[in-house]
Parts: C-alpha cells; structure tokens; sequence
C-alpha cells in the first residue's frame, strides 16, 4: 500500500500504522535498501518506549526519556493525538595534563499515541521524574458512562 503522505513530512503527519505498511512494502519491492538506511544521511528519530494504561476516571501515559530534562521535552495535543518529542543535547570538554578530550551526544525522539477525544486535554496534568514522563488525562464525564448492549 502507498502512502499519500510526502517522504520528508512523514514523521510529523503519518499515523504510526502507516510506518508499519511502508516499512514492510520497502522491505519487499528493495530489500537491500534496508541496509543501506543506516548510511542513507536520513536521521529518523528514535521512538520512546511508551505505557498506557486506564482507569475509569482517567487514561495515563508513560514514556521513557531518560538523560533528558523537562525544558527539552515538547508535548502537545492536536485531533485527539498526544506528541512527544524531545531533544537531548550535551557536550563535554575535559583538558587534563596538556590534553583536550570532547565528548557529545545528541538525541531525538518522537512518537505519537492516538488517544481520542474522550479525555480532557485542558485538564491535563505531566511530571518528568527520574527519566520518566508520566501524563495523566482525566477522562469526560461522557466517557466515564458505560453502556450496556444487548446482543440478540
């Protein structure tokens, strides 16, 4: 299945089960494209391992950002999809007995997690503790109903 979606605006606009579709269909039409990604100069970001769980009043969502601090994580909500993005940057210059040493590691991660409109986004709380984000989004009264269907 082709996307519609253009090469370079993917990361921003696919849905996750898109990458899934296009990963498989360039592993089949090429498969020795796959190799030469790592060398391709695409710098894709990596994908945070994320937890979501529910109750009823609320649904959370824990992601793994270790190494990073709260003023580089970027969350934001848009058509019932909740962003996580950040960006991890730090440099280190030792000199020692007429020595220099420079040490640096960048990092960005990315992922979207497809929530809905059942939550209240306005009232949506996050903590960053000990490279853990943990959002917390209280659900709507409306979706706090259960409602039983019979079958026949």
């Amino acid at each position: 299945m082709k996307s519609l979606i253009p090469w370079k605006n993917r990361q921003e606009n696919a849905a996750p089960s898109l990458w899934a579709d296009d990963w498989f269909n360039r592993a089949w039409s090429n498969p020795f494209s796959l190799l030469a990604a790592p060398f391709s100069g695409i710098d894709f970001p990596k994908q945070p391992s994320v937890d979501v769980s529910e109750d009823k009043k609320s649904v959370t969502v824990r992601a793994e950002l270790p190494g990073m601090n709260e003023k580089e994580i970027d969350l934001t909500w848009h058509e019932g999809i909740l962003r996580i993005r950040g960006e991890k940057k730090h440099e280190r210059e030792e000199k020692k007995r007429g020595r220099v040493y420079n040490e640096c590691s960048y990092g960005y991660v990315a992922r979207d997690i497809p929530i809905g409109d059942r939550v209240d986004w306005s009232a949506a709380k996050a903590i960053y503790k000990h490279g853990v984000l943990t959002v917390k989004l209280p659900k709507t009264e409306k979706s706090r109903e259960t409602i039983q269907i019979t079958v026949n």
